[in-house]
């Protein structure tokens, strides 16, 4: 089957090696260059990279316009696959081809930007994949398949999103076989904001759980965060120790303590978190033990 491939991050450049081995890939679009790191140099995007890898025919562009629609009929595919592409694609396009979007929670959970973040933020509610064909609203077109999975205890958004994404492409190649009916989606439906570093910030007044699953959501980015002195400090990974291990004398949350080769971070309701990998203001990223053990004192943070 000759399909068009939307998408930009690296997730999507995974997809788009996936479905390359199974199906013709027409023409691959993706956003222009952007600036990348402390230097800002202009960067080609994860999709961009692998599509030039795998010689495949690509579009650089940050909407499908005018121009832009030419090509994509040009490209005589059959179906268009969209994996965080990263802009909205309009009616003009929608109504050349059939245009299918891996989107990762089952809509009409968590429709948005960041859907596997607030499953893990959620415990796992709404947690899976959901292949859907795109119309005008925000994820709201018709299912074509859909499948749960739930993320790990430990498991960061960025690691979970490599066994969605091939969880994904499963459904697509599936689909693409069979061309099931396209169903309205059923339920109530929640929202998935995007993240930004505000909302990172963690709120050590909450239970050990619920601060581990702000960690592990907003890993890789915006990353989770709070204070020393002042000074923010990233948490890039911590470990649940589970409710049979949790400390109920605890009264100040935001204390961090050394227990054997342990490092603990007091949370809410008397429970406390090991942190594993920390990131201080200005440093680079160290074992929780390197960055406690250079500090001396009574170490709380905000």
């Amino acid at each position: 089957m000759r399909i068009i491939f939307a998408g930009t991050p690296e997730n999507a450049a995974l997809g788009l090696d996936l479905v390359s081995k199974h199906h013709e890939v027409a023409l691959v679009i993706t956003r222009e260059d952007a600036e990348v790191g402390r230097k800002r140099l202009l960067t080609p995007s994860p999709v961009a990279q692998k599509a030039s890898e795998l010689g495949l025919p690509l579009l650089k562009a940050n909407r499908v316009g005018g121009a832009e629609l030419e090509l994509v009929s040009a490209a005589d595919a059959e179906i268009a696959l969209v994996i965080a592409f990263g802009s909205l694609i309009p009616q003009s396009a929608l109504d050349a081809l059939p245009w299918w979007n891996i989107h990762f929670s089952l809509l009409p959970l968590w429709r948005g930007a960041s859907p596997l973040q607030q499953s893990i933020l959620s415990g796992g509610v709404g947690a899976g994949v959901s292949l859907f064909e795109l119309d005008a609203g925000m994820d709201t077109g018709p299912i074509l398949a859909q499948t749960p999975i739930q993320p790990l205890e430990n498991e960061t958004t960025g690691e979970a999103l490599t066994r969605f994404t091939v969880a994904g492409i499963d459904l697509f190649l599936d689909a693409a076989e069979k061309f099931p009916v396209a169903k309205p989606q059923v339920g109530d439906a929640t929202y998935a904001p995007k993240l930004d570093r505000q909302s990172a910030r963690l709120g050590l007044g909450l239970n050990a759980l619920e601060v581990h699953r702000v960690v592990m959501a907003f890993n890789p980015e915006p990353m989770a965060w709070c204070e020393l002195n002042g000074s923010p400090v990233r948490i890039l990974e911590s470990r649940s120790m589970g409710k049979s291990s949790w400390v109920q004398d605890a009264q100040k949350p935001g204390r961090v303590t050394k227990s054997a080769e342990r490092i603990l971070l007091e949370c809410g309701e008397g429970t406390q978190l090991e942190l594993v990998r920390v990131q201080p203001a200005g440093k680079q990223v160290m074992p929780a033990a390197d960055w406690y053990r250079g500090l001396g004192g009574e170490v709380v943070l905000a």
